[in-house]
């Protein structure tokens, strides 16, 4: 929805939607349909009616935004559950730029590679490596990684 209305895109292959999301090219970050907000008013609306439709659409969206937060943590500087709210999003004006990495690394060559691997912060491996260097590092007079005993010098 967002592509189409939002950043005005109109090319809708599915290989140019999901390149022009991995690469970060987004502008605006409104995404309506990724929102806890939107599942409570329909979990409302669900239970008031007792649609199982819309209980089945609400089982499987709140599955995806689950997964989203699960594999989507490392593009957002702040937290990631917050992003994942409208409200959130539009305190710091739905700014792509605001809410997600200031820059994403290059989609890999082609649609399966890049479908898979999705966004990547253009510094992953050097965030990846600071954290498993800082993991590793043992603490004085504490447990170096795996548990090992370190004594304080």
């Amino acid at each position: 929805m967002d592509y189409v209305l939002v950043e005005r895109q109109r090319d809708l292959r599915p290989a140019a939607f999901l390149r022009y999301y991995v690469e970060g090219r987004v502008r605006r970050t409104v995404l309506v349909l990724h929102a806890w907000e939107l599942l409570a008013l329909l979990a409302v609306v669900a239970g008031w009616t007792g649609s199982a439709a819309l209980t089945g659409y609400l089982l499987g969206a709140g599955m995806h935004l689950l997964l989203d937060v699960l594999f989507n943590g490392e593009l957002t500087p702040r937290s990631i559950l917050a992003f994942y709210s409208v409200a959130y999003r539009a305190t710091h004006g739905f700014d792509t730029e605001r809410l997600l990495a200031p820059s994403f690394a290059p989609a890999p060559e082609g649609f399966w590679a890049a479908f898979f691997l999705g966004a990547r912060r253009a510094d992953a491996r050097r965030a990846v490596a600071a954290g498993v260097a800082r993991a590793a590092a043992p603490a004085r007079g504490g447990e170096a990684a795996g548990g090992v005993r370190v004594p304080a010098s």
